[in-house]
């Protein structure tokens, strides 16, 4: 055979061979389109749930941190030079523990003087009364004048005693508070004194809690800061803890922060303080701010992106948008208050659905 021929007999195979792939390929469509009928709309398949009534609760899971119920920030009434710090950090100190001792000499001297000051005045009056006595023995000898002089005397060293009383009083006063003492029981939370430290009245020295009675301080936000009131029902749960307290709210501020948005709440922790909280600790607080016995609660991947809340509720095989009423809460399920009676096979997602009315079938 001639090369010519040859060439012939392999463009007329390869023609053979690419008859039989487009005719595989049209064979192939034809088939997929007969089976899929893409032409034809296909139910979207969907997870439904029945929509039921039961008990349900609106909960505002938040973090708080344990506080002392009471607390107090030492200072020192007196300026001067530290001497000695008697007590550290987390030691716990009965009420009139001395806690430091700050330089007295100067006020040592002072309390000298006055009283060196009262001894005269004392003297004084103990001889204006002897020349009274006296005076008042001789009445027929003395005249009216010396007698009324004499009683003068007495009166003004009476006064000078008095005044001389009252000075030592306040000195020996001022003396008792160059030493600091504790104003509680408790636990000294910080110490910020040391010896030869120089404070004033405005230096905090000690933080003192009493650590038997501990509660919560938490921030809520101000989206929901108007359900909060006293006695509501709270679980909480301390970081690293794994037991639960059961607690109440026990305060609400009056007012909501301006910076930060938020309204403070405490909870009550009972036998936190046996418990060994730290004071500062995470808490995980599960404020209860209603609990219904016969409620509607919905996925709330069931709401509808739409200007109004609605859902789809599955009737004769196609999505029926269904306008609902609900309250908006921080939470996977909402309860519904309008709009679902019970009974109704709802779509719990929304997004599987296209329009209202589409066609669906429910996942097995």
């Amino acid at each position: 055979m001639s090369d010519i021929e040859s060439r012939s007999a392999n463009r007329r195979r390869r023609r053979r061979i690419w008859y039989l792939v487009l005719l595989a390929l049209f064979i192939g469509g034809a088939s997929w389109l007969a089976i899929n009928r893409p032409w034809e709309l296909k139910p979207a398949s969907v997870e439904i749930e029945v929509v039921a009534k039961g008990p349900a609760s609106r909960i505002l899971a938040i973090n708080g941190r344990v506080k002392p119920t009471e607390q107090v920030e030492v200072s020192s009434t007196v300026s001067g030079r530290i001497l000695s710090v008697s007590v550290a950090e987390g030691q716990q100190v009965s009420q009139g523990t001395p806690l430091l001792v700050v330089d007295d000499t100067q006020q040592r001297a002072t309390v000298a003087q006055v009283r060196s000051q009262l001894n005269g005045a004392q003297a004084q009056l103990d001889k204006a009364q002897v020349d009274l006595e006296r005076a008042e023995a001789l009445t027929a000898t003395v005249s009216q004048r010396a007698l009324g002089d004499s009683r003068l005397a007495v009166r003004t060293a009476h006064e000078e005693v008095d005044r001389l009383t009252a000075l030592l009083a306040q000195a020996e006063d001022l003396l008792a508070q160059y030493v600091v003492k504790a104003p509680l029981d408790g636990t000294i939370l910080s110490r910020g004194a040391d010896a030869g430290q120089v404070v004033s009245s405005t230096t905090p020295l000690f933080l003192i809690a009493d650590m038997a009675s501990l509660h919560a301080e938490a921030s809520v936000d101000e989206l929901y800061a108007s359900e909060m009131r006293r006695g509501l029902s709270v679980v909480s749960r301390p970081t690293g803890h794994s037991g639960v307290i059961e607690g109440e709210v026990i305060y609400v501020s009056p007012s909501v922060d301006a910076t930060t948005g938020g309204r403070l709440v405490r909870v009550s922790l009972p036998g936190a303080g046996e418990a060994n909280l730290p004071v500062g600790l995470t808490v995980m607080l599960n404020i209860v701010v209603e609990a219904r016995d016969d409620a509607i609660t919905i996925p709330r991947q069931a709401l509808v992106a739409a200007d109004q809340p609605a859902v789809f509720l599955i009737e004769d095989g196609r999505a029926v948008l269904t306008p609902v009423q609900y309250i908006d809460w921080p939470s996977d399920r909402l309860i519904v208050t309008r709009g679902l009676e019970g009974g109704e096979r709802l779509i719990v997602d929304s997004k599987k659905v296209r329009a209202d009315g589409a066609l669906v079938a429910v996942r097995e």
